[in-house]
């Protein structure tokens, strides 16, 4: 069982890290926390949105540089990061996720919106973005999803044996294999630190635990998320017409080109896809200046 003690999610990490999270209100008890930095009157806000195991520090290089034209917002899911952490594991769903954001985004008063999407800020972003997009001024796709039927989904037998097979759930919680295992590869201990802290004990990471067991599979119409995520995949369509930005790690053993090829086609109007061949499913960690040059460059053009 790893636990960890001596952290502080609420630090700075030295420095790499020294913005203050507003909390705001999202459910009863429940708190989601966000970065809100920029000027409120830019031209449009990026929404930049992690996935499993990360948080907003996902973002820090991100946030340092767009910040200083842009309004920028950097919210942590509920279950993660400087967010509230609910112990019942039946309190996470897709559709919470999606709610929650959109409560923290209203409270913000967020307009002119582009959602960054990857991992899980992919259904969680679109999810509200489908929902919303007359606040959405444009979108920014790295390595992520938001559909259940085209492509066709299925869970990878070892990504279905470590997080969802007997043992997976002890997995997740005591050895937190996301943050020591996933994210582990070419990371040191000080790398890890800051994800380390947003989940010091198991009763933290029961949202960590939660989102494997919220994919749906293509097959599976009886899932808690399938009907979600097929609302979503239907709702693309009116985002169709909105400027697009794709990067793509080439890396990323979690989603393969045919993921690449359906946001390609998603949009009428796409920069790119640029495909960095080096990094991985984090790639904001891997290539986080070569992402950003291409995030303000569309910007600029574009707004």
């Amino acid at each position: 069982m790893r636990v960890y003690t001596g952290l502080d999610v609420n630090s700075d990490f030295g420095g790499r890290f020294p913005w203050k999270s507003r909390l705001v209100p999202v459910a009863e008890g429940v708190r989601q926390a966000v970065i809100d930095e920029g000027p409120r009157d830019a031209k449009v806000t990026f929404l930049l949105l992690h996935g499993n195991p990360t948080w907003s520090y996902l973002y820090r290089k991100f946030i340092a540089r767009l910040s200083w034209r842009y309004r920028v917002i950097a919210p942590d899911h509920v279950g993660f990061g400087r967010s509230d952490k609910p112990r019942d594991p039946k309190w996470y769903s897709l559709e919470r996720h999606i709610k929650n954001l959109g409560g923290a985004l209203s409270e913000l008063q967020a307009d002119r919106v582009v959602p960054v999407l990857q991992d899980w800020g992919g259904p969680i972003g679109m999810g509200w973005a489908t929902r919303n997009p007359e606040r959405v001024a444009g979108v920014v796709v790295f390595n992520t999803w938001a559909f259940v039927r085209e492509p066709r989904m299925k869970l990878p037998w070892f990504f279905k044996l470590l997080a969802l097979g007997k043992g997976g759930w002890k997995r997740a919680v005591q050895s937190n294999i996301f943050v020591e295992w996933a994210m582990r590869p070419g990371r040191s201990d000080e790398d890890l630190m800051p994800y380390r802290a947003a989940l010091p004990t198991p009763d933290d990471r029961i949202g960590v635990a939660r989102f494997p067991q919220l994919i749906p599979e293509t097959r599976d119409l009886q899932h808690e998320s399938w009907a979600t995520m097929a609302a979503i995949e239907d709702g693309l369509l009116r985002l169709r017409r909105k400027p697009a930005l794709i990067c793509w790690a080439r890396k990323d053993p979690a989603f393969k080109q045919q993921m690449l090829q359906r946001w390609t086609g998603t949009f009428d109007e796409v920069d790119g896809p640029f495909l960095l061949e080096r990094a991985g499913h984090y790639l904001q960690e891997d290539a986080p200046d070569v992402l950003i040059d291409h995030m303000e460059r569309w910007a600029t053009e574009k707004f």
